[in-house]
């Protein structure tokens, strides 16, 4: 009776070892370098943490039920939280993409643990939307997320050159059902600029989001063209111009007709238009951005 009720014991402290001790999240990347072949990134609850020394030798790795022809030694053990983050380097071959992979593990004292993970695991964010709007000198960026799994930050990134430059760094919620965010940029460029960001996971792996861009403080403004339709003559009406602004007149197989720089006034006289449908076409002389009209001649 004594012996059943220990192997009872027994067999209640090994499945509380094994709930515990399986990594909750997992990434790959194969072709890392002459020294691995493949690297995998495992997260452990904080019962395997960098408190103890009974980390995980990794013994076999199946896919689907299939011995991957991979070994694997330790690499490197971080601690972030109440979570540990163990890096393996493989040699030999390379993680599938797809499938489940089972883990079998020793730990140290003999007990070998067999841990069924999904091939590449969770991404550390999955972002729902990013985009960006001037509002004056000012940009807003703002984004969403619908997961956040062991990220660490985001880096929001602008170019106006050659080069992203980082404008802020904010720290992830890590919220897993999601989170929303939102920075003022203080932008005073006259061009086009383009914002990024870097989404850096807590091992230090990261992706892009997709690229947002905006307008300059130099925009061109809106313009009337009266009458419309003319029986020759039309005067174009530019609001809030402030810059060296192209005022051209555009044929419909694309020619300019006329070609006038205004700088000191907000209108023109177009006079004596030959019948036909023409393009009033403004640009501004620093952003190269343009808007188009239409105008028709009757006469």
């Amino acid at each position: 009776m004594k012996k059943i009720t220990l192997f009872l014991a027994l067999l209640a402290v090994t499945s509380a070892v094994l709930a515990q001790t399986c990594p909750i999240s997992y990434k790959r990347n194969n072709g890392f370098g002459r020294e691995c072949s493949a690297l995998i990134t495992l997260v452990f609850p904080d019962s395997v943490s960098c408190k103890q020394t009974s980390f995980f030798t990794i013994l076999h790795v199946y896919q689907n039920g299939v011995e991957l022809a991979v070994s694997f030694k330790l690499r490197s053990i971080q601690c972030v939280g109440s979570q540990s983050i163990i890096t393996y380097c493989g040699t030999g071959g390379n993680i599938p993409a797809g499938g489940l992979l089972t883990f079998s593990f020793q730990k140290l004292g003999g007990i070998i643990i067999p841990c069924i993970v999904p091939s590449g695991g969770p991404l550390p964010v999955k972002l729902s939307a990013f985009f960006a709007k001037r509002n004056n000198n000012a940009v807003a960026l703002n984004w969403k997320t619908e997961t956040e799994i062991n990220a660490k930050e985001f880096i929001l990134e602008r170019k106006t050159g050659n080069d992203f430059v980082t404008v802020a760094t904010i720290a992830a919620s890590n919220n897993s059902s999601g989170s929303s965010y939102s920075f003022a940029d203080n932008n005073t460029n006259k061009g086009i600029t383009l914002y990024r960001l870097k989404m850096v996971d807590i091992d230090g792996a990261f992706s892009y989001s997709n690229i947002s861009a905006v307008k300059g403080t130099s925009t061109v403004s809106n313009f009337t063209v009266f009458p419309n339709p003319s029986s020759g003559n039309a005067k174009v009406t530019i609001s809030d111009i402030s810059e060296a602004t192209e005022v051209q007149l555009v044929d419909l197989s694309g020619r300019v007709l006329k070609n006038i720089t205004i700088t000191n006034s907000n209108s023109i006289e177009l006079n004596s238009l030959q019948k036909g449908m023409y393009m009033i076409r403004i640009i501004n002389k620093n952003s190269g951005e343009s808007v188009t009209q239409k105008l028709s001649v009757v006469n």
